[in-house]
């Protein structure tokens, strides 16, 4: 969910991919993902100082923590020195206040929470606003349209794994079979609402942003069909894995293709 926005807005932005600054901004989004866990680590060392491995975990931590803030170091002065003050400032303000927002969701233990899970994805995605203006040196609306894409796209995956992920525990305490569940139905909502959304676009002229979408939503909707017919439960998770990756580097592979297509001279 970071690296494939990243590249794919790096794709589809008018300018030159392989600059120094766009280096800067991979490596300024890695060291802000990293960032994540030696804080969430040294947050709980800090409310659990009894544990027996404090001391090595904090060392680690500490360590992990100085490569990552080298990293944004190194980063955010190239980028601060070749693109526009404000862009640098205002992403790197977003990318702080989703650490924090991350930490405190681990620390209190509720990232399985979906409305938790909705905000991460839709910060990873996030990964593509630097990488374009990295390359394009400016944000215009070809930016966060990027960004609304890719959020909707892995959203969906979120919505039909945790459905997933329900028939699953719901079939080890019914024998009868795996009842369906809120989540389906979220995710089978979710699904009708994109394509309610996309059909209005192509009406109003823009069928090829459904392009994208129909590898995924066909893989989605055949899988809440299995889960619907109660088969779907069956299927090993890590092949599923593979499935979904195949599936979002099609749907980044066909949203670079379409973009650049219809709007990058």
């Amino acid at each position: 969910m970071v690296s494939l926005p990243f590249l794919a807005a790096a794709a589809i932005a008018p300018g030159t991919a392989f600059t120094l600054r766009t280096a800067a901004a991979l490596l300024a989004v890695f060291s802000t993902f990293l960032l994540r866990d030696p804080l969430v680590v040294l947050r709980r060392i800090h409310s659990d100082r009894s544990r027996l491995e404090t001391a090595n975990q904090r060392l680690t931590a500490k360590r992990s923590l100085c490569f990552c803030l080298g990293g944004l170091a190194i980063s955010g002065t190239i980028l601060l020195r070749t693109l526009p003050l404000v862009w640098v400032l205002l992403l790197g303000a977003c990318g702080l206040v989703l650490v924090i927002g991350s930490v405190a969701i681990a620390v209190e233990r509720s990232q399985r929470e979906i409305t938790s899970q909705m905000l991460g994805v839709t910060g990873l995605t996030g990964s593509c606003l630097p990488a374009y203006l990295a390359v394009r040196g400016d944000l215009d609306w070809l930016a966060p349209t990027i960004w609304a894409l890719s959020a909707t796209h892995s959203l969906t995956s979120v919505f039909v794994v945790r459905a997933r992920l329900e028939a699953i525990l719901s079939q080890r305490r019914v024998a009868a079979g795996p009842p369906l569940g809120r989540f389906f139905g979220r995710a089978v909502g979710w699904q009708v609402g994109l394509w309610t959304i996309l059909v209005a676009m192509a009406l109003l002229g823009y069928p090829w942003l459904a392009l994208p979408f129909l590898l995924p939503s066909t893989l989605h909707g055949w899988e809440l069909w299995q889960l619907r017919s109660g088969n779907g439960v069956q299927l090993s998770m890590r092949r599923l894995g593979w499935i979904q990756l195949a599936a979002s580097v099609l749907f980044f592979s066909l949203l670079v293709l379409v973009f650049r297509s219809n709007f990058i001279p």
